[in-house]
């Protein structure tokens, strides 16, 4: 039998760019299929259609996207938040979707929380190490002995923290008040919403400084056209 011969059409070819995500509820999940579909997903795909480039999206744990786009010169990654220390690693492509963020506490609080007594020192928050919320209460004028840091993977032991009567507040996305974004619960609520902070938390698509000059301005470009043109789909919001 005579050796077998490969033609360079017979093997797929592999795509320009990867853009690498993770799971996001509706904005974000494979269907059937296994295709990635969802808002933010058909947000990209329109504005990498348009670049002209051959492009593929994957679903994959976070940390792994995060490592492959801080390394890799064909990757992207989305929804990444804009957040100070990430400011000078990334170029920030395009804004994928948007959040609200508020001020909660215990239900059983009965002060009337605002601004003024976050930054006089009345009370404490509690926030994750390196989070963007350390940043706002600082920012926020709170002193840094009022500030608890914790160490933890799980976001919900900010809420903790506050529940068990260790910190008085903490900062999230819109939740309510069993700690599920956008859902409801059986349980009796823990925690409920105080106040809410005129910033919010931008995600975006967004390329690590490795990767190539001409994808970041195809990118760039694309987004401008399709904004300009008042084609580009809503950008989705989570409120």
């Amino acid at each position: 039998m005579g050796a077998m011969v490969f033609s360079p059409s017979a093997v797929a070819a592999a795509a320009d760019i990867t853009l690498y995500t993770e799971n996001y509820g509706k904005y974000n999940h494979l269907d059937e299929n296994g295709k990635v579909v969802g808002s933010t997903a058909a947000l990209m795909r329109q504005v990498m259609t348009e670049t002209g480039l051959d492009f593929d999206i994957k679903i994959v744990p976070w940390n792994r996207a995060y490592t492959l786009a801080s390394q890799r010169d064909d990757a992207l990654i989305y929804a990444l938040l804009r957040k100070p220390d990430r400011e000078h690693e990334f170029h920030w492509l395009v804004p994928v979707l948007s959040t609200d963020l508020f001020v909660y506490g215990r239900m059983d609080e009965t002060r009337k929380i605002d601004m003024a007594m976050i930054k006089s020192g009345q009370l404490t928050g509690v926030c994750l190490l390196g989070d963007v919320a350390c940043s706002m209460y600082s920012a926020f004028g709170m002193p840094e002995d009022m500030i608890v840091t914790i160490t933890d993977d799980d976001h919900k032991a900010v809420s903790r923290v506050v529940v068990a009567g260790r910190a008085d507040i903490f900062i999230a996305q819109n939740m309510d008040e069993h700690g599920h974004k956008n859902g409801r619960a059986a349980t009796e609520p823990s925690f409920k919403k105080l106040l809410k902070l005129e910033q919010k938390q931008v995600f975006y698509l967004a390329a690590g400084k490795q990767v190539k000059t001409s994808t970041v301005d195809a990118v760039r470009a694309a987004y401008a056209r399709l904004k300009s043109s008042g084609k580009l789909q809503e950008d989705p919001d989570e409120h």
